[in-house]
């Protein structure tokens, strides 16, 4: 009788457990939101945070709270991340680095991409450009690959640094096309750009120069994804300029810590689906070079997956590493 009477209170305080975990879940957001961005302001990812986060704030009636934490290439804020109360109040804006390239490139850190993080919803799938100087002798990736065969010890390419995806796209390039010209790391997408505008560096590949090819400053040769890009329609894709079997696309993509319930998930994930397929929302970042992406939780960590096999295969034969 006494075990018969254990075990039934045991069921109750589960149950009632059960159900109070249930009411608070079902009345989340019960106070404001923060959204991590792991990265200084002013680049994309800190330009999705503050065009989503206002939107998301008028959906779901609480406020939701941009917070820039940068440093060492994202994964500062990514290893702190990992260890916030699984409650539903905190997320942060991943992208191809801090959950795909870092955790093969950096020897100590200590969070897992897979592991660690509950993924919410892929934002953007982001074609790069391979740009060179105008005063480069080539029109095409054909005849940029001529002249570095050619002149193979004077051309360089800088990147917004070691084991960036700037670096990656460009190594895979190489690879693929037999050239090998100098790698110059720099602090950034910014200085980068601003060193082969000024012909110090000869070409890159990288998300933040359309508004320079626009200017007329640097030459667009390939967008390295699998479509051409809305910003700049008449630049072939690498496949379409000669370049077989090259696909590479970065991505920023929102995560919670793993434990965070999967139902706050799916309304997390519900609402900003809806807002990144706003008419205003698209075609703003489509201006940039930035394509919206979309779908499910599970879409996502299995999109995830395969972007860490794939970015640790490239890291491995680029060299890349990071202390």
């Amino acid at each position: 009788m006494k075990t018969l009477f254990s075990t039934a209170a045991v069921a109750v305080v589960a149950l009632s457990l059960y159900a109070s975990a249930a009411l608070a879940q079902d009345g989340w957001p019960a106070k404001p939101i923060t959204l991590i961005v792991p990265f200084a302001p002013g680049g994309n990812t800190d330009l999705l945070a503050r065009t989503i986060a206002p939107k998301l704030s008028e959906k779901l009636g609480k406020s939701v709270i941009v917070e820039n934490r940068p440093g060492a290439g994202g994964t500062l804020a990514t290893t702190q991340f990992a260890s916030v109360t699984p409650d539903g109040y905190t997320m942060q804006i991943g992208d191809i680095s801090t959950h795909a390239i870092s955790p093969h490139v950096y020897k100590k850190l200590t969070y897992d991409p897979i592991k660690d993080f509950k993924p919410v919803i892929q934002i953007t799938s982001v074609s790069l450009l391979l740009v060179v100087n105008p005063q480069i002798k080539a029109n095409s990736v054909a005849e940029l690959i001529a002249l570095a065969k050619a002149q193979p010890d004077s051309l360089s390419y800088a990147s917004s640094g070691n084991g960036s995806p700037q670096h990656l796209a460009f190594e895979y390039f190489k690879k693929l096309a037999s050239i090998n010209p100098v790698h110059i790391p720099y602090n950034g997408s910014a200085p980068a750009v601003t060193d082969v505008v000024a012909g110090h560096v000869q070409m890159m590949i990288d998300g933040t120069a359309v508004p320079q090819v626009k200017s007329g400053n640097l030459r667009a040769l390939a967008v390295t994804g699998t479509e051409r890009s809305k910003a700049l329609p008449d630049v072939p894709t690498m496949a379409e300029a000669g370049v077989k079997d090259y696909a590479f696309s970065s991505w920023h993509g929102v995560f919670y810590p793993a434990g965070v319930p999967d139902d706050i998930v799916n309304k997390m994930n519900a609402a900003i689906d809806e807002i990144i397929h706003q008419d205003d929302v698209k075609n703003k970042f489509a201006e940039l070079n930035i394509g919206i992406a979309g779908g499910s939780p599970t879409k996502f960590a299995q999109f995830i997956a395969a972007e860490n096999e794939k970015m640790k295969a490239l890291v491995a034969s680029s060299g890349a590493t990071q202390e």
